[in-house]
């Protein structure tokens, strides 16, 4: 049964799926720079629903391009990855101007957790799909998700204004709370980048090995755990597409609650808004860390090995309350910038970490191989962590005062 749903209509090599695979995130490296200078001038509101629009519409035209061309479907993989880059720092730019500090913590996990909701959805509901005669079997994916992604940027330039005074629907005592309880407001007008105060800022190169650290470690254990529990524990397809998708469950359900209890511990008074954001990265990155050097003495021990996977990625959702909201912290002025920035970085991860498995495993799908994964990722957390834990703050940078362009 499984081998017949195998069968698909191209016959592509392992070396050729992984291109495709791959290329997308050459375009997405490149989209996060456009979207340092696009997200300055235009505003998150435009930046993001454009590249979504854009991104929907690429979709729509997947389908043809790939009976078309194998080449021609891979450009248009790279152009999909240069229109979702500007994403972030868009969606950061917006952060920054509609939640206040205090906040932060539990809307950003929230935020976050719509990024991995969306992945399993989308995985089961194009594993469905695809193995259906709607719309011609996997072809309807790219129709379904290109026509939703066309209605849900109409919502959104309708429904969203890139700052809170012009919302034409906000209540006075909506934009009373963001207001009083954001010390710092973010500018609506362009502003010139201080790129030689951002390049040697302390606070923000700090974010920048964070975020590269992270990255290296989620990146490796969320893309490589179907091929490590198929070659390692020996699980079925069926079991295997199940227990992948597991980690994302659980990190669904433990960010929003790591961003409940971290946004109370300023509130309380226990520690302090830099400290808060110090606890929650080092509970996101170190116990994760421990999880992947105990990967290294699981052995064949199935049930241990996703038990440690599905924590080490439940433990990491805290990182969203802490260093993946100091961009907002120290610079609200240039929060979508910074993001460009981190994301860019981070996102060669992506093309990184399968390679460097790859080197690793191929032809050697042993234990000591994938020790040695584990191990790069466990040094990776360990490393990320640390670099923030040393140098990051929550204080407001003296660069983020305006020099209107």
């Amino acid at each position: 049964m499984w081998m017949t749903s195998l069968m698909g209509e191209f016959d592509w090599d392992e070396t050729t799926q992984g291109m495709i695979l791959g290329c997308f995130f050459y375009g997405y490296t490149v989209g996060n720079l456009l979207g340092i200078i696009v997200s300055q001038y235009l505003g998150g509101r435009v930046t993001l629903g454009v590249s979504v629009l854009s991104v929907s519409i690429v979709s729509l035209l997947s389908p043809v391009c790939v009976r078309t061309s194998t080449a021609l479907f891979v450009g248009l993989r790279i152009v999909s990855g240069v229109f979702q880059g500007p994403l972030y720092p868009s969606m950061f730019t917006l952060m920054a101007a509609w939640i206040p500090p205090k906040d932060k913590a539990s809307f950003s996990s929230i935020v976050f957790v719509g990024n991995h909701m969306g992945t399993v959805i989308s995985m089961g509901l194009g594993g469905v799909m695809s193995g259906s005669d709607f719309l011609g079997g996997w072809p309807s994916v790219f129709y379904v998700f290109g026509v939703v992604g066309l209605l849900w940027s109409v919502a959104w330039f309708v429904l969203i204004r890139d700052q809170p005074e012009r919302h034409p629907w906000i209540s006075s005592k909506e934009l009373s709370y963001i207001r009083s309880n954001s010390p710092t407001v973010k500018l609506s007008k362009a502003l010139k980048v201080p790129w030689k105060d951002i390049a040697t800022s302390m606070p923000f190169l700090c974010l920048i090995i964070f975020a590269f650290g992270d990255c290296i470690g989620f990146f490796t254990i969320l893309t490589e755990i179907p091929t490590y529990l198929n070659n390692i524990q020996h699980f079925d397809l069926a079991s295997n597409g199940v227990l992948s998708a597991l980690p994302y469950v659980c990190v669904i359900i433990a960010s929003p609650l790591f961003g409940a209890i971290i946004d109370k511990i300023p509130e309380k008074k226990w520690l302090s808004m830099k400290m808060t954001r110090k606890l929650a990265t080092g509970v996101g990155l170190y116990p994760s860390c421990g999880c992947l050097v105990a990967m290294c003495f699981v052995d064949c021990n199935a049930t241990l090995a996703i038990v440690l996977l599905c924590l080490a990625v439940s433990l990491n959702g805290a990182k969203y309350s802490g260093g993946y909201v100091s961009e907002q912290d120290i610079a609200p002025n240039f929060t979508g910038v910074l993001t460009g920035i981190t994301n860019a970085v981070a996102s060669i991860t992506g093309i990184v970490a399968p390679l460097v498995v790859g080197v690793i495993t191929t032809g050697n799908q042993t234990l000591s191989a994938w020790r040695i994964v584990f191990g790069i990722s466990a040094v990776a957390y360990f490393i990320g962590g640390s670099a923030y834990l040393m140098f990051g703050t929550d204080k407001v940078q003296p660069w983020n005062e305006p020099k209107t362009i």
